[in-house]
């Protein structure tokens, strides 16, 4: 291995102090762990392959690259933290990237990747950084960059608060220039000529960042409707891009992920009015409960006083006259024996007489078989 064995001056002193003190990046990295841009950008570049690293910091990356295969060349701005670097490399190049001439830097070496660690943000502009590297890209290479959300939830929560305050690191780094959320970050690549073939997502919660929010201070519908939401849980894009000018019929390819998404807007939207189909359905089914409820107190009265009827007539001398005779009746006359059938009959032929009356009265009698016929002469 190779340690610094190249070295160009940056000449742009904004770059130099957004990238300064690289040391502090330094961090331990653990495959199994899928939710981890680290992770998830070392397993899209894959083993055996020729790497052009940018920004590589202490070298935890390239270290790792190196022990899957890899053969890593590397661009680090802060000398400090390429000389730590160097070890794990084939050769450190200490430079700006965006003001490093990518073909003259390395005129015999050609990428199957080019990797952009939480670095695209740091510059001034990225979008020339894209478009000049693919100069020392392999035909079939890709870029693989991994870049902060500035959609997540934490920071959009906060701004609700009235707060957005730079930190050392983690969404706000106190040295990002450039922000990007899904779309925006789609758009950088599709401008700079690429098509995005992978987008990986860094999931972390609204309140287990560095923001350092507290649940408490939210409402629970808004807290509900952030979590629902993949863009707001999204902490880190990592996309894999190959540069492509144009489709065959001369159309631009899109490099956005073809997933409708949802944003923290539309979720209030949506909570908002389900909030309000949600009182309108519950007024209607209390206004429903409050009828039936009224219906059945008027039945229940109906009943109340049926029942009072049938006390007051199960309370009466009649009645109990009634119920002896009855008694005594069905002693004599038992039923289905022959001795009760002139009984029935009896009871039978009042009933028809009965019926006959009511009839006569209402003037509904029905009239005479031979009402057709003439009437007889009398003699």
């Amino acid at each position: 291995m190779l340690s610094l064995a190249w070295y160009q001056a940056s000449s742009t002193p904004i770059i130099s102090q957004s990238m300064e003190n690289a040391l502090r990046y330094h961090t331990d990295i653990d495959l199994s762990q899928k939710n981890s841009s680290h992770a998830q950008l070392i397993r899209l570049t894959g083993r055996n392959k020729e790497v052009l690293e940018v920004g590589p910091a202490t070298g935890y990356v390239t270290k790792i690259l190196q022990q899957r295969g890899c053969r890593v060349w590397c661009i680090e701005n802060d000398p400090e933290a390429a000389n730590v670097a160097a070890e794990f490399c084939e050769r450190m190049v200490v430079a700006n990237v965006e003001t490093i001439d990518f073909v003259s830097s390395f005129p015999e070496e050609r990428f199957d990747v080019v990797t952009f660690g939480d670095v695209l943000e740091h510059l001034v502009d990225p979008l020339g950084v894209l478009m000049r590297v693919t100069d020392v890209l392999k035909p079939g290479g890709h870029v693989i960059a991994s870049v902060p959300n500035v959609a997540h939830a934490s920071i959009r929560l906060s701004l609700l608060g009235g707060r957005f305050q730079y930190l050392e690191m983690g969404l706000l780094d106190r040295t990002h220039l450039r922000f990007f959320t899904e779309e925006s970050l789609a758009n950088l690549f599709h401008d700079a000529g690429y098509e995005v073939r992978n987008w990986r997502r860094v999931l972390t919660d609204p309140f287990a960042t560095e923001v350092q929010l507290r649940e408490e201070d939210y409402p629970a519908w808004l807290t509900e409707a952030a979590r629902s939401d993949l863009q707001a849980l999204t902490y880190q894009f990592v996309v894999r891009a190959r540069p492509v000018r144009s489709a065959p019929n001369g159309r631009s390819l899109p490099s956005s992920p073809n997933e409708p998404g949802r944003n923290l807007l539309d979720g209030l939207w949506r909570w908002q009015h389900e909030v309000h189909a949600n009182e309108v359905a519950l007024a209607r089914a209390n206004a429903t409960l409050a009828d039936r409820e009224a219906l059945l107190a008027r039945r229940e009265s109906s009943l109340q006083e049926v029942d009072a009827r049938l006390a007051a007539i199960n309370g009466s001398l009649g009645y109990k006259l009634l119920e002896a005779y009855r008694q005594v009746v069905r002693r004599l006359f038992p039923p289905h024996s022959w001795r009760g059938s002139p009984y029935r009959l009896l009871v039978a032929l009042a009933r028809r007489a009965a019926e006959s009356r009511s009839t006569r009265r209402t003037g509904n009698s029905p009239r005479s078989t031979d009402e057709h016929e003439e009437p007889r002469d009398e003699r």
